[in-house]
């Protein structure tokens, strides 16, 4: 095994293949959804049309919110150096926010069991309406959009605080969430998805330029101390041998 230093990162790679791979799943998840963006009969007319696409766009949507837990809560734990107050703050808002993220994975799950059910299209949208409006569906909504907004803002600013990330990444970042609730539709969530895979990708390039150098073997450590040592006395003995020659 070479003794030569080696980057020591396996963490930091696990974080990053977190990090890319949940927003580029979104991306995925829109490209295969059949939702239109408009009403929710025009929805479930579509699902009812293709519900295998839906089913899978559903699948992949669980994929990247699975990676997006320990992506975010990565970011804060690097974050928090020097803002630990801050970088815990923003990975509880986080955990809120994928919680809520979560509650509408369900109710897609939910709306794909209406659309094929046999139910009426207008009855099946009807059920739908009153399931998301209920004070339950409110609460996971609410958890979700705001625990997104608020969560992105102290994970920038600790992430800022914390040196760690490139400033043009964090731009990106923050502009991530406003991206996606001013365009509310499929093209909308895929672009915000973009900025956002684009963000990750650029703070995954930062953390793997600064992860710590450690030596490859402790065989490799011991043989650097034996042989500063042994140059050490190399030098002790010739300069003794230089004192000896001019004292003659």
């Amino acid at each position: 095994m070479s003794d030569e230093p080696v980057r020591d990162h396996p963490r930091t790679l696990l974080l990053c293949l977190c990090l890319v791979g949940a927003p580029l799943a979104e991306v995925i998840e829109q490209l295969l959804s059949p939702l239109t963006g408009g009403s929710t009969a025009d929805d479930f007319a579509a699902v009812s049309g293709a519900p295998e696409r839906f089913a899978a766009s559903i699948a992949v949507g669980m994929i990247g919110t699975a990676l997006l837990l320990p992506a975010l809560l990565g970011l804060a734990r690097r974050a928090s150096d020097r803002s630990p107050t801050l970088g815990l703050s923003a990975a509880i808002v986080a955990g809120v926010s994928v919680l809520g993220f979560a509650g509408v994975r369900m109710s897609q799950v939910f709306e794909l069991q209406l659309a094929t059910g046999g139910l009426e299209q207008a009855d099946a949208a009807r059920e739908f309406d009153a399931a998301v409006g209920s004070p339950l569906g409110t609460v996971v909504l609410v958890a979700f959009l705001g625990g997104t907004v608020v969560g992105v803002l102290l994970l920038t600013i600790a992430l800022w605080r914390s040196r760690r990330a490139p400033i043009g990444a964090l731009v990106l970042l923050v502009l991530f969430p406003f991206i996606d609730f001013a365009m509310p539709t499929g093209i909308g969530t895929a672009a915000s998805h973009l900025v956002l895979l684009a963000s990750f990708t650029w703070i995954c390039v930062a953390l793997l330029r600064s992860a710590p150098v450690r030596r490859a073997s402790r065989g490799g450590r011991v043989r650097d101390a034996a042989e500063g040592a042994d140059a050490r006395a190399e030098k002790g003995t010739g300069a003794q041998t230089g004192t000896s020659m001019e004292a003659h």
